[in-house]
């Protein structure tokens, strides 16, 4: 039963120090707004822009400390009529 309680609390500390180290990540560029408390979160990247008015854009989700980012190409907007 001891074992157990020691594990767990190495377990926690564990992941209460992986947590720190996403939460404390350097600050974002300008073009970009990210949150992550806990290992969760996510943010949204737009650039690099191109002439004709489209971009890439970038989302990121982070769900306990697993995630992923989806970059895609927004489209310019329609020419006025």
């Amino acid at each position: 039963m001891m074992k157990a309680k020691i594990a767990g609390a190495v377990l926690v500390a564990l992941a209460l120090s992986g947590a720190g180290a996403v939460a404390s990540a350097p600050p974002a560029s300008a073009e970009c707004g990210s949150t992550v408390i806990w290992g969760n979160g996510g943010g949204q990247c737009d650039g690099p822009f191109y002439p004709d008015g489209s971009f890439q854009r970038c989302v990121t989700v982070y769900v306990l400390g697993i995630g992923g980012s989806n970059c895609f190409i927004v489209p310019p907007p329609p020419p006025p009529p």
